[in-house]
């Protein structure tokens, strides 16, 4: 799909800050600082969105590390947080009413769909060496749009109490689930793994791991796998884990933050999840510090542990009145210490491979699954557009859930599902 961009606005606002700053090129300049350094007078201001992170030390963190970059330069960051539930809705109206922000973070699922829409620019990521399925998931169309500032991906979270008790070892695969939960459901009280309905990052994953796609694109052009005979015998799995009882009826209806307080409750022996959602464990039923581990994703039947890697990241967009200040900022966010800084406080890794290294996670009994989860077993969705819209749309949790509440069988549902992401796909 060809992109069209507003580059005559984008060529309208430039040739503003060109007068504003009485005909100099942007950067070029430089200037005295209150403090007497040297700064760049022509920097100008730029508007920064980023989704609120949840708590005020995050927040701190975010304008500490702003602050820092209006010192260096002298630029002005209008540092704005935006929600995380009304963040797409906010871009939409933001684009097209031509006010957008400068800079933004953004869900990596999110990127190719504004992208496609010409709402971005190019961003510079320079020589770092970001995980791969991040840089796969701002590409479009061979185009860097977006630069990977955090990520994280999900692993088994489990109880290794009632693993010893029980003389089980933690699984390795989804056969080996299978087969410790059956003994967890007979011996114990627990329900022994999280099967739920609102919980796509779990389940869709699953298909790369039983050998199939949920995508594939030829020429430019993606085409739904969805309902191959690999995504069917994945999900028949998953369902037939609810079929069991191996969790509330009413989990059918549950999303991970669900799932999330129900294991913190005690509720459960098995749960996948990220490290953010151990964290939150742990902080929320102490009781439970020595009780709880983590181990890789199961390898599914074709020989992989692929997990969704989930995060964000920085965009440009076309209409910025300073791209070149924009990119500095997003540069200034990207050094190494920043990222580790933020990211360990959020509950999420580095977007790259040295940024992980250096978090000291890998080394970390409780969270190296995590880290070694996003660095050497993560992929992402297809970078299409169209991906946005049908998550928007609830298309696989709404799949999911006439599959676990027996209105569908998982090849009916799979093939509504292909039959609605081709049309996605097609514009």
């Amino acid at each position: 799909m060809e992109r069209t961009r507003p580059k005559l606005a984008a060529i309208a606002a430039l040739l503003l800050v060109f007068a504003a700053c009485g005909g100099t090129e942007p950067g070029t300049d430089t200037d005295q600082l209150p403090d007497g350094r040297e700064g760049d007078a022509a920097a100008g201001s730029i508007e920064v969105w980023i989704m609120q992170p949840g708590t005020e030390a995050v927040e701190n963190i975010v304008r500490d590390q702003v602050e820092a970059f209006q010192q260096d330069t002298g630029a002005t960051v209008d540092l704005q947080f935006v929600p995380w539930p009304a963040a797409h809705d906010q871009f939409v109206t933001s684009i097209a009413g031509d006010r957008t922000p400068d800079v933004a973070e953004m869900g990596t699922t999110w990127t190719p769909e504004f992208g496609e829409m010409g709402a971005l620019a190019a961003v510079q990521t320079g020589e770092q060496d970001f995980v791969e399925s991040l840089v796969e998931s701002g590409t479009i169309e061979g185009e860097t749009l977006g630069a990977p500032w955090y990520a994280g991906a999900r692993a088994l979270i489990y109880r290794s109490d009632v693993f010893e008790d029980l003389g089980l070892e933690p699984p390795q695969t989804w056969d080996e689930l299978v087969r410790a939960g059956e003994v967890i459901d007979e011996q114990t009280d627990l329900f022994p793994f999280g099967v739920i309905g609102g919980y796509t990052h779990l389940y869709l994953p699953m298909i790369w791991q039983w050998g199939g796609e949920i995508a594939v694109e030829t020429d430019g052009t993606w085409e739904s796998r969805i309902n191959s005979p690999e995504a069917v015998e994945a999900w028949t799995t998953y369902a037939d884990l609810f079929e069991r009882g191996w969790a509330p009826e009413g989990a059918l209806g549950w999303n991970s933050a669900d799932l999330r307080e129900a294991f913190a409750a005690g509720d459960f022996a098995m749960m996948i999840g990220g490290g953010w959602d151990l964290s939150a464990i742990l902080a929320s039923a102490p009781d439970l510090e020595g009780k709880v581990e983590a181990v890789l994703t199961p390898e599914g039947p074709a020989g992989n542990r692929a997990a969704f890697a989930g995060g964000s990241h920085f965009v440009v967009f076309e209409g910025s009145d300073n791209p070149d200040l924009a990119q500095q900022f997003i540069s200034h966010m990207l050094e190494e210490e920043r990222v580790a800084e933020f990211a360990t406080e959020l509950g999420f890794l580095p977007g790259t491979e040295s940024g992980i290294e250096a978090s000291g996670l890998l080394d970390d009994p409780l969270y190296s699954p995590f880290a070694e989860q996003l660095r050497d077993h993560s992929r992402t969705y297809p970078a299409s557009g169209a991906w946005g819209t049908l998550e928007g749309e609830g298309v696989f949790v709404t799949a999911m859930e006439q599959i676990l509440g027996g209105e569908r069988t998982v090849e009916e549902a799979l093939n509504e599902v292909a039959d609605r992401m081709n049309e996605a796909f097609a514009g």
